[in-house]
């Protein structure tokens, strides 16, 4: 086991040294019963191996969302390249220790072929909608609890104190009176506040309307204010209703209850949440993160805010079932979600059109638990019922990616007219080309209750719950092949004269999907059979309709009228009008030896022997030759200088040096003209016991807002001087189109 590498800023010297540590231990203790020895070394994986042994583990700290990402590579001698890695991610070393031993002993045993890969356990199961507003951590996208089945309530019973005389932000002057005072404290954070109001308005185009109210308070009133107003939405009649839910749908295990899940999910810490009914923004006085953490946040909240002020927030309770109002939940946290990325992009200098679409591209490509985890959510959050984390999320993840991709056809102006003509299915929120298109879901009727029972509750699966519950017994990945048809559902739960519950639940898929969604079903019998629900299932296509009954008492008289449910979905009604997606530049090719790409408007003569092949999606284009060189070229949507500079090279370099198993050597560095700009700056390394060049070059691009990386590896005889050519002859056809994805 090599030394985790402790970079600055991620981990400290001593942390470093007790999360290698406790790799270590995890791993001698993995492998005791199989006479495996597990010791410490200096260098490289390459000369470890070198020196004798089967097995190297290196590992490799990142800072992501807020947490610490740990790469732990196995290494293998022949191998340049890691035979398995397993993704600690954590805050704090507590949480870096727990990952570590739930992850280290099965990648040694894998790597050293001890043992089989085994997959990963299936999350919980289960469903909870939170009736609440919104929330954040700091220095993470916030992940809330989404207003679902009622809308926001006015929580602080203190009344809040006047506010501030400002022509600014107005907030309060300082928490109500039982909290105790701290002016220099106070009047910082109200100066930020204004500060981040006037900022967001500025880059929003919205103004407000009426002051802006905030209510400052301590850790316990803050506390004790969120907790109010989420206990008093979550009447007995939700409850009662959601606790139906996870029982007919087999989401939870048996005597789970929504109220103590909700109470557990409580515990995690949150910034601040806007509350329409009071319209005030309460802030915790004391964030975590610090004043640039918490500026995040505020430029979260305070766009909702200005959403209420310019759009109004709509009483959740009068929208028709659960899909729309989760559709419009994602609409606002999504229209958040852009701004308050927009706004650190500017704090930090960088493009906010970049911003914008790499974030919304990386929310969509990290799935829910992944993204709990770097949001430092929790424990009581990653162990909750997984309908929950998913509907959770899912106004964040897919709301961004929705009105990301509004901003990139139109701007803000464009993200203004969502608000008139908002999504209305969580389908339209899950593939935006059915939203932009104005696909509307087919309007399936609730099913009868049969006579002698009473409903208990009623509602809309959407594409998205649809998907989650058939997840119960189904892979994934099965499961999203054929969840993309649905067109509508709705179901009807009832009680029967002893209190047994039983699901009558109707679905409509286009092409032949009904059938296909039927016999998938089908696979879901062992796990109702395991729930709470007592009786048998029936579940028959006809059409595009699948009708499922389950429970007790005689089904088939509801499951007959499900059956007869005629699917008409209304006719398309784009909402935003014609506003077609730019036409994406075609990918990188090669004719008759010479390269060309149109996203970066370059050409260039590719080498005897070189062939263009698929990279990292970050990479803009490849060539490699087997046992001579490769060279690679990347647009990154940002200026580089001074320090940023000198983290970019060590970054780059750092990886390809331990993946080529050696350590870098500083040959030279120097100014050349390369890629069309005078000032490129290269800088060259020799890779000790590698046999290896490596070279950097960063050039200047798009009138200094970017720049273009190009990387060679030049492993073999003569590719220094191949390389060099293919380099220079790399030349500029016109205006790139990627310069106009910056601002």
């Amino acid at each position: 086991m090599l030394p985790v590498e402790a970079r600055a800023g991620v981990l400290s010297a001593a942390e470093a040294a007790a999360v290698t540590a406790e790799v270590r231990s995890t791993a001698r203790d993995a492998l005791a019963a199989d006479g495996v020895a597990v010791s410490g070394a200096e260098g490289t994986p390459a000369t470890a191996l070198q020196a004798g042994a089967a097995l190297a583990l290196f590992g490799r700290a990142a800072r992501l969302e807020g947490a610490t990402v740990i790469a732990v590579g196995a290494y293998q001698a022949g191998s340049v390249a890691p035979a398995a890695v397993a993704r600690v991610v954590g805050i704090g070393l507590d949480q870096l220790r727990a990952e570590i031993r739930a992850k280290v002993p099965g990648l040694v045993r894998t790597a050293l072929g001890l043992a089989s890969a085994a997959p990963e356990a299936p999350p919980a199961k289960g469903t909870l909608r939170l009736p609440a507003g919104t929330s954040a951590t700091a220095a993470a996208p916030p992940v809330a609890t989404p207003p679902v089945a009622a809308p926001p309530v006015a929580a602080p019973s203190p009344a809040p104190p006047e506010a501030a005389p400002s022509a600014g932000a107005h907030p309060s002057a300082a928490p109500p009176s039982a909290a105790p005072r701290a002016n220099a404290n106070e009047s910082a954070l109200v100066a930020l506040i204004r500060e981040v109001t006037s900022d967001v308005e500025a880059l929003r185009g919205l103004r407000r309307k009426q002051n802006l109210k905030i209510l400052v308070l301590d850790d316990k009133l803050f506390a004790a204010a969120l907790r109010e107003k989420v206990l008093k939405d979550l009447t007995p009649a939700i409850v009662a209703a959601e606790r139906a839910r996870w029982t007919a749908f087999a989401l939870a295990p048996p005597g789970l209850d929504p109220g103590q899940v909700l109470l557990g999910v409580l515990d995690e810490q949150v910034a601040g949440f806007y509350d329409p009914f009071s319209k005030q923004l309460i802030v915790r006085k004391d964030a975590p993160g610090g004043p640039e953490a918490l500026r995040v946040v505020l430029a979260h909240e305070i766009e909702h805010a200005l959403q209420d002020q310019n759009f109004g927030i709509p009483d959740l309770r009068l929208l028709p079932d659960d899909d729309v109002r989760l559709a419009r939940t994602a609409l606002y946290e999504g229209d958040a979600m852009v701004v308050m990325t927009a706004y650190g992009a500017r704090r930090g200098h960088q493009p906010v059109k970049a911003a914008i679409s790499g974030g919304a591209a990386l929310m969509r490509a990290v799935d829910t638990e992944a993204l709990l985890r770097m949001s430092g959510k929790s424990p009581a959050l990653l162990e909750a019922p997984a309908i929950l984390r998913e509907e959770l999320v899912f106004p964040y993840t897919a709301g961004f990616g929705l009105v990301a991709e509004v901003y990139r056809r139109g701007g803000f102006a464009l993200v203004d007219k969502m608000f008139r003509s908002p999504p209305v299915s969580t389908h339209q929120l899950i593939h935006p080309e059915a939203y932009f298109a104005g696909e509307q879901p087919a309007a399936v009727p609730f099913p009868p209750a049969p006579p002698g029972t009473r409903i208990v509750a009623t509602g809309r699966m959407g594409e998205l719950g649809a998907r989650v519950a058939m997840e119960v017994c189904v892979d994934r990945a099965v499961v999203k092949d054929f969840v993309k048809r649905w067109q509508g559902d709705a179901y009807t739960i009832v009680a029967g004269p002893k209190g047994a519950l039983s699901l009558f639940w109707t679905s409509a898929w286009s092409g032949d999907g009904a059938r296909e969604v039927a016999n998938l079903l089908q696979l879901e019998q062992p796990c109702w059979e395991e729930s709470a629900l007592p009786g048998t299932a029936r579940i028959a296509a006809a059409g595009e309709v699948v009708a499922v009954s389950r429970g007790a008492g005689e089904l088939g008289a509801v499951q007959a009228k499900q059956l007869t449910t005629q699917v008409r979905p209304p006719p398309p009604s784009p909402p935003l009008g014609d506003v077609p997606a730019p036409a994406p530049p075609a990918p990188p090719s090669v004719a008759e030896g010479k390269l060309l790409s149109p996203r970066l408007a370059l050409h260039a003569e590719v080498p005897d022997g070189y062939a263009l092949e698929a990279s990292d999606p970050a990479v803009e284009f490849a060539i490699r030759r087997e046992k001579a060189g490769s060279a690679l070229l990347s647009f990154v949507p940002e200026p580089l200088a001074g320090e940023a500079l000198e983290n970019f090279f060590q970054r780059t370099s750092s990886p390809i040096a331990t993946a080529l198993g050696g350590r870098l050597s500083l040959v030279e560095s120097k100014k050349r003209t390369l890629l069309g700009a005078t000032e490129a700056l290269e800088r060259t390394w020799t890779i000790e016991g590698a046999a290896t060049r490596l070279r950097i070059d960063l050039a200047p691009a798009c009138a200094g807002k970017a720049t273009l990386l190009l990387v060679r590896i030049e492993s073999g005889s003569g590719a220094q001087e191949t390389l060099e050519r293919f380099a220079t002859s790399i030349k500029s056809t016109g205006l790139a189109p990627a310069c106009a994805e910056l601002d």
